[in-house]
């Protein structure tokens, strides 16, 4: 028995190349089904014979008999440049020599993968060209059955082939929309068997697919933004999705103030852009929807309405509007500072810091007729003529009259004479007796000896009164002493009794404040 070992290799071969192809067709799908950018097209299809039985000869479009077909494709897109095309096709071959001596008809299944090069990659034509030319080569697996018809040798042939081919063509795109193109191809299909019409002279068998079908996009064009625009169209590419956008993509503005609806706050009524689109009246910088005076300029801070002075206080909480004023007096002034407004005011310049009365005039505390401020004993009633400060007894300036001389101290020493006890113990009682004296004791000294002897003794002998003073119960915050030597002479110290007169304990009464 002969077995057809060439069949049976020929169809081995087959088989792998078909599971080669539809493994590759399954990822492609896979692929394809998961988001990636594909199409898939259907295509009516004429083929053309051009073997050995007419010269290899084709005539582009010129059917003595045409038989119509059909394909079904599938692209993937790799890169701007290349496509990854399966297309499923059946095609109907013809032939008819003139004298109708010699003919054939083929039927051919084909499942080709094709690499496409697109020409709209953006190198050549721009990627959203409308009008796309493009080159496709491959290889695939063809079925071909087929009948001779021989009237000569009346005699019939049938053939039924499982065969690699490879496939190259040209085409072109016309893209209607982000969805739909109509394509047009010529392709070239060669099976890699030499026979399938009958015949076997040295020649290709060749039949050429001119095909026409429309494309459809497998996923919707891109949407960045989301907002129902593809990008190819959208003029505002990055809109949010929850706006509302025109035909371009760009967002509606339907009060036509150069606010998109999505960022306007007033989107029914022409505003500015610093307002968030709402209107503003009176040009005061709070939208009218804010703003409790809306047709008087004023501030935000006052929810639009007027502080006409400027001084804090809004026009309707100030009873001075149009005068800067002050919180404490609901907006009115207060010139001079003394905490007394102007309308109150008697002494409207009094300086800023005084004391003052509710009149706003100057305070005087110790009520004899001289205000505190000119007043140098403000808390003791005194005379214009001493300041306001009290004038002092006669018999108390004769005491420190008599006390200039009247104190006397051991020869070079600071030690106080008993003589001199008399005169001490009157001004400690004089002390006593007006609480409001604070006396300063000044020493001084002739000019005989150093100048350095001089001031150390006239300081020691007026220290020396001062604790006399203390010792016997007045309060040391009350007296102060100071020493000046021989600096302040009150008579010549070339005579003996004018060195005594320079030899001298001088006491000055000021008060306490």
């Amino acid at each position: 028995m002969n077995v057809d070992t060439r069949g049976i290799k020929q169809l081995y071969f087959m088989k792998n190349i078909l599971k080669s192809l539809l493994v590759v067709i399954a990822a492609t799908c896979s692929v394809t089904a998961f988001g990636q950018r594909g199409a898939i097209g259907f295509h009516a299809t004429v083929a053309e014979y051009d073997g050995d039985l007419n010269g290899n000869q084709h005539h582009f479009y010129k059917f003595s008999d045409p038989k119509l077909g059909g394909a079904l494709s599938l692209q993937q897109y790799l890169n701007p440049s290349f496509n990854l095309v399966e297309k499923l096709s059946y095609n109907r071959v013809n032939y008819q020599n003139a004298d109708r001596t010699v003919g054939f008809k083929s039927n051919i299944f084909a499942l080709n993968l094709t690499l496409k090069y697109k020409f709209n990659n953006g190198y050549l034509f721009k990627e959203d060209a409308a009008i796309s030319p493009f080159l496709i080569a491959g290889i695939g697996a063809t079925r071909i059955n087929s009948k001779r018809d021989t009237e000569l040798s009346d005699s019939k042939i049938s053939n039924d082939l499982y065969e690699a081919n490879v496939a190259a063509g040209v085409g072109i795109l016309f893209q209607f929309n982000d969805r739909v193109g109509l394509e047009l191809a010529n392709t070239i299909n060669a099976p890699l068997n030499d026979s399938w019409d009958g015949v076997s002279r040295g020649g290709k068998d060749l039949y050429l697919q001119h095909s026409a079908g429309l494309v459809f996009s497998l996923r919707k064009p891109t949407d960045t933004d989301n907002d129902g625009v593809p990008d190819k169209k959208d003029k505002c590419p990055d809109t949010p999705s929850t706006a509302s956008v025109d035909s371009k993509g760009c967002p509606v503005d339907g009060d036509s103030d150069g606010v998109a609806d999505y960022l306007d706050a007033c989107p029914t009524a022409a505003g500015t852009f610093a307002l968030n689109g709402c209107p503003d009246q009176d040009k005061d910088g709070v939208a009218d929807k804010d703003d409790t005076c809306p047709t008087v300029p004023g501030i935000a801070r006052f929810a639009g309405c007027p502080d006409s002075d400027g001084d804090g206080i809004q026009d309707s909480e100030d009873r001075c509007p149009n005068v800067k004023g002050l919180d404490i007096f609901k907006g009115c002034p207060d010139t001079d500072g003394d905490g007394v407004e102007d309308s109150q005011d008697k002494c409207a310049d009094t300086p800023s810091g005084v004391k003052v009365d509710e009149s706003g005039c100057v305070m005087d505390t110790d009520g004899d007729g001289i205000n505190d401020l000119e007043d140098n004993c403000p808390t003791i009633a005194g005379v214009v003529a001493n300041n306001g400060c009290p004038e002092l007894k006669p018999e108390v300036k004769q005491l420190f009259q008599k006390a200039l001389q009247g104190i006397q101290f051991e020869t070079g020493r600071a030690t106080i004479k008993k003589v001199s006890f008399p005169i001490m113990d009157a001004i400690t009682k004089v002390m006593q007796d007006n609480p409001s004296y604070k006396l300063l004791i000044s020493g001084y000294t002739d000019n005989v000896g150093s100048d350095q002897t001089n001031l150390t003794l006239s300081k020691n002998r007026a220290d020396a009164v001062a604790n006399y003073l203390i010792t016997h119960g007045i309060n040391p915050l009350r007296i102060s002493s100071a020493g000046y030597g021989e600096t302040m002479p009150v008579d010549t110290n070339e005579t003996a009794a004018g060195r005594t007169r320079n030899r001298r304990v001088e006491f000055k009464v000021e008060f306490l404040k």
